[in-house]
């Protein structure tokens, strides 16, 4: 396991008071956080980061909370890894939610948790008054992030979070070490995370600080990124591969991490911080990659790019490497800086990965799952093109296996490690039914490992589409082969039983949202589709090929992580 991991970078980490205090005493006045604020953009070091943290754990402690639930509520903002840690790290339970969800699903969220306050931003000052004035409401402390310090307290107990944090520095001032003293239980719940889905569906994963200790010091030895590297923060930060990657893992290097504020400030935040790495999902991938290549169209460049792009990789194979010096206007519109990109959350488009890479943007490739803090497997530095669709090798300290289902080398994806929850809060039987006997997590995503332990995964457990004919077919697997045709923007493949078939077999449909940009100018999109569809069809065993094209008008339902919401399609 330790083949591919740096362990050299970081010493092994126990808890996340151990992490708090690795970046209070290495890195106290380097900068931490870049932000935008009132229209102007400010800066924080370490060292007043951790004093923020001290001055929140030490109030909480005055106010009864020190031990006990806090949700929190806000986009990405210092402040939202400084309420992270102060109730992580003062022995109580931290409840990240995601601010896309409704009022009611919020509520609902925190009152299954047992939230005993919530700490949030400008943005939900509304639902959460509304929530206060409620008969039903549970929490007792509302902290408005963004209330004016002067103002103290509303009714209602709802305080503001400047001035909780000026009662926290003159008790700390005044000898107050109930916080600072506090010594933590590794093994003991700090966080409780709820999976992606609905009121009724969703989980409580429960992550002990072992847990993602153990993921964030995973994620430090495996990831190409260092103490002198600058992360643009884009990912919401309730998102545990956020928190985990983006956030801790560079909180324990020393990285400087600028915060994108909003999607519509992406193109100009680049110009503005000039991000050395970032941390995305595919979908962020492909829109840049589609922009780069929009671009060198755009400009009639192509050809010249090709040739350039063939110069570039002969000069590379005999170690000369001048990618940032040809390539440079193509890298200056992303700052100009940026060498690497983490994705995680869903498989590349491995020409992405080709035609970036060539521009001198290495991308990395990772999965996991939010019941395993999230980090099972990365691919290795300088492995991305020898491992072409790979998930990665498996993380330091967790082991990976499948569970062969029927014949065939594709099996369900077992991990263990501890990075492995503790459970779900409440649903033993939920627990249960998802360990194996020798502890083992069921991630229920299918996979195989190659001769060299490499993950490889094709599907989702319950998106198997089972033909009449007896055989297994996992849709993320042709979906791949179809979102390598730039004229498919977004496509799912579902089965339609009996359309258009005498025999009422199901047949493989493909859902297409196109990418308009890239269709013939007054061509039939249908036609186009089609032919694409068909030559990709000739790739694939006669039972894994398309027969049925349906054309969307719109984008499909996607969930905060930017899924495909498949329970959705029609």
């Amino acid at each position: 396991m330790k083949k591919y991991a740096n362990t050299d970078k970081l010493e092994k980490l126990t808890d996340l008071r151990h992490l708090q205090k690795i970046a209070a005493s290495r890195y106290r006045d380097k900068i931490c956080y870049v932000y935008r604020r009132d229209g102007k953009i400010q800066s924080m070091t370490f060292g007043e980061h951790t004093h923020i943290i001290d001055a929140l754990g030490t109030v909480f402690h005055g106010m009864g909370l020190m031990g006990g639930r806090i949700a929190l509520l806000c986009e990405s903002r210092y402040e939202w890894s400084a309420t992270y840690l102060a109730a992580a790290n003062g022995g109580g339970c931290i409840v990240p939610l995601d601010g896309e969800l409704g009022p009611d699903q919020l509520a609902s969220f925190m009152e299954q948790a047992e939230a005993s306050a919530v700490a949030y931003s400008a943005k939900h000052s509304a639902d959460m008054e509304a929530y206060a004035k409620s008969p039903g409401c549970k929490v007792k402390y509302f902290i408005d992030m963004d209330m004016d310090p002067a103002q103290k307290e509303k009714p209602r107990n709802i305080y503001s979070f400047g001035a909780l944090l000026e009662s926290g520095e003159k008790m700390l001032a005044e000898g107050c070490t109930a916080f600072t003293g506090f010594a933590i239980d590794p093994g003991k719940m700090c966080a409780i995370l709820f999976t992606s889905g609905t009121t009724g569906t969703s989980k409580a994963v429960m992550l002990s600080h072992a847990n993602i200790a153990s993921s964030v010091h995973a994620s430090v030895c495996a990831v190409d990124y260092d103490g002198n590297d600058r992360i643009m923060s884009v990912l919401p930060m309730h998102h545990t591969y956020e928190a985990t990657c983006g956030i801790f893992a560079t909180y324990a290097l020393g990285c400087e991490v600028s915060i994108n504020e909003s999607l519509r400030m992406f193109s100009r935040n680049f110009a503005a911080y000039k991000p050395t790495v970032l941390v995305l999902v595919p979908l962020f991938v492909d829109t840049m990659a589609k922009k780069i290549s929009g671009e060198i169209e755009k400009k009639g460049k192509t050809k010249l790019v090709k040739r350039m792009v063939r110069l570039s990789n002969s000069l590379c194979r005999i170690g000369i490497d001048l990618r940032r010096v040809i390539f440079k206007e193509i890298l200056d519109s992303f700052g100009g800086s940026l060498r690497l990109i983490i994705s995680g959350g869903a498989p590349l488009n491995e020409a992405h990965i080709s035609m970036l890479g060539a521009f001198g943007i290495a991308l990395m490739q990772g999965y996991g799952a939010t019941e395993c803090s999230p980090l099972i497997s990365v691919v290795p530095p300088g492995w991305e093109m020898k491992k072409p669709g790979s998930a990665g090798y498996p993380v330091l300290g967790v082991e990976v296996k499948t569970e062969t289902l029927g014949s065939g080398k594709h099996g369900e994806i077992l991990a263990k490690g501890g990075n492995v929850m503790l459970g779900y809060m409440g649903d033993p039987e939920a627990t249960k039914a998802c360990m194996t006997e020798d502890g083992f997590y069921r991630t229920g995503d299918i996979g195989y490992l190659d001769k060299d332990g490499f993950l490889y995964i094709t599907g989702r457990k319950k998106n198997i589409i089972v033909l009449n004919n007896g055989k297994n077919i996992y849709p993320e697997e042709i979906e791949n082969y179809l979102n390598q045709s730039e004229l498919i923007g977004e496509c799912a493949v579902t089965a339609r039983n009996g359309a258009g078939d005498k025999t009422g077999d199901a047949m493989l449909c493909a859902l297409v949202y196109p990418n308009c940009e890239k269709l013939p100018e007054g061509g039939d999109i249908y036609q186009a589709i089609k032919k694409e569809i068909e030559a990709i069809n000739k790739k694939l065993p006669i039972y894994k090929q398309v027969n049925l094209i349906e054309i969307r008008e719109t984008e499909f339902e996607k969930t905060t992580s930017q899924k495909i919401m498949r329970e959705k399609l029609r």
